[in-house]
């Protein structure tokens, strides 16, 4: 255990010097960030990279020319012997709105919750989620490019690696029971690798998964998690960037499930707004009978077979 200890101590104060050598600092420079994409190829994990390639591919509106390699060859003996493509769904921004968000507690599952730590009265929708059924995650406000507020205690680049963290406990502590962290907002944050590596390493040490919202196509989380060696996730689509449109969301609804049957899975992220909730309620109660499996987003450490971190997927509509 003392072993232990020291390594993660080792682990976590590389990190936060990074961040204090580095804060402030954006990797915004081309030739070491990139996209998500270009940046998966240089990894050398090809079963990842076939997979962004197909989620591109599929996005972009172009023709997919063939198939991934058999599932069996990089996913869980759980998804090769059972064939069926799994659906994670992800209902961020929960908490603010109370009563929207007990909206989205009857959801049919499973269903992941994405809580903003910040919300008042947050322990008590999250013991109903949980109650409901549902897994709970924590939506960590961090900076955006521009004018957008992410909320208070949000993590920003220009901080002092003492207040990073302090902030960063603030809003861990919110809470428990989350399985899995993933940024609210956060464009701006996430394209530093300094502070990135802050982070993973905190969570890493609390047993605590992060997953790329995918905010930014300049996103520096996966070079983060690579230099550090811990296993991060990143969402495929954005259900509802286009707020109150029906219609939009069956079109995000229809990509997911492309994604999911071409490459395995599919995650999908949403919000507790009402027409989301509308045109998602029934997608859910008839995915099965479509022949898809709906886990929760920690399922994605038994889907995906890699011993190094998932790669971040191509996606659409970014945001902030």
């Amino acid at each position: 255990m003392a072993t232990i200890a020291v390594a993660f101590a080792g682990l976590l104060v590389g990190a936060l010097a990074a961040y204090i050598s580095e804060r402030g600092i954006a990797a915004t420079a081309a030739g070491s960030i990139g996209n998500a994409f270009n940046r998966t190829q240089a990894t050398g994990e090809p079963s990842e990279s076939a997979r962004d390639k197909i989620v591109a591919n599929i996005i972009s509106g172009d023709l997919i020319p063939e198939r991934l390699v058999p599932p069996a060859t990089y996913l869980a003996p759980t998804l090769a012997s059972t064939q069926k493509p799994k659906i994670i769904i992800i209902i961020d921004d929960m908490g603010v709105d109370r009563w929207a968000s007990e909206q989205a507690l009857l959801l049919p599952g499973p269903v992941t919750y994405s809580f903003l730590p910040y919300a008042r009265n947050v322990e008590d929708t999250v013991a109903k989620a949980r109650a409901a059924g549902g897994e709970i995650m924590l939506h960590l406000p961090m900076e955006p490019r521009g004018d957008a507020d992410p909320g208070p205690y949000a993590l920003k680049s220009g901080m002092t690696g003492g207040a990073f963290i302090e902030d960063l406990e603030w809003n861990l502590s919110q809470f428990t029971g989350y399985v899995g962290v993933n940024n609210h907002m956060g464009s701006k944050l996430t394209a530093n690798v300094a502070a990135m590596k802050t982070l993973l390493a905190h969570l890493n040490h609390k047993n605590v998964f992060f997953l790329d919202s995918l905010t930014t196509g300049e996103t520096a989380v996966r070079e983060a998690a690579n230099a550090i060696g811990v296993e991060v996730f990143a969402r495929d689509v954005f259900l509802d960037d286009a707020v109150g449109d029906k219609n939009a969301i069956r079109q995000q609804l229809s990509l997911a499930e492309r994604i999911a049957h071409e490459t395995g899975y599919v995650v999908a992220i949403g919000h507790p707004r009402k027409e989301t909730l509308e045109v998602l309620g029934p997608w859910l109660t008839s995915a099965p009978m479509r022949g898809f499996e709906l886990v929760y987003a920690s399922d994605l450490k038994t889907i995906t077979k890699q011993p190094k971190p998932t790669a971040l997927a191509a996606a659409p509509a970014l945001r902030l």
